[in-house]
């Protein structure tokens, strides 16, 4: 396993673990067109970036979570700017997750937007069909409900990273469609 670096992301403010730090740095080696899907203050973004030898496309409203209170959302975007500054494969794209611009087709999308189930789901389906031919989809919290019944019913095959909420799955991941690729 290569070495990754997730200093950046641990000194960053957020809710992902230094497990889910590390697995998402790892990934992100091996890609070098990557989407994530809601970036709040940045902590996954510097995981990502700081480790992919491409591009990381951030993408937020930088309104702040609606699910969880923020001590200061009108600082949401200035947080995020001052801790993704030094990083210069960063290309934040504001907009508003139901209406994402057309990036091509990435080979690594990360979700960790909304976590309302039709929220989910539709940010599933969009970056599925959005993927590359052998991308990872994958995202965080599964142990929200919501996130859960989504990536169930529309990811099948899907798996789960040990000692985390993380989830991912790939094409070849479908049951009688060959044999999985990437082991995880």
């Amino acid at each position: 396993m290569a070495s990754v670096n997730i200093e950046l992301a641990c000194a960053t403010d957020g809710w992902m673990s230094n497990e889910e730090l590390q697995w998402l740095a790892q990934q992100a080696l091996s890609h070098e067109r990557i989407v994530e899907i809601g970036s709040y203050l940045g902590r996954s973004t510097l995981a990502l970036a700081c480790n992919s030898p491409g591009t990381v496309y951030a993408l937020d409203d930088w309104h702040g979570p609606r699910d969880v209170p923020d001590p200061d959302p009108a600082s949401v975007w200035q947080r995020f700017q001052a801790s993704t500054r030094h990083v210069g494969n960063i290309v934040p794209v504001e907009c508003d997750h139901s209406s994402p611009p057309d990036l091509g087709h990435p080979d690594m999308v990360f979700i960790d937007g909304s976590h309302e189930f039709e929220d989910v789901s539709r940010d599933i389906a969009h970056w599925r069909d959005c993927l590359a031919s052998g991308g990872l989809l994958c995202g965080h919290d599964f142990d929200w409900d919501s996130v859960r019944r989504a990536v169930s019913q529309l990811l099948p095959g899907f798996r789960l990273v040990s000692h985390t909420t993380l989830w991912h799955w790939r094409e070849d991941f479908i049951p009688g469609r060959g044999t999985p690729g990437l082991r995880m």
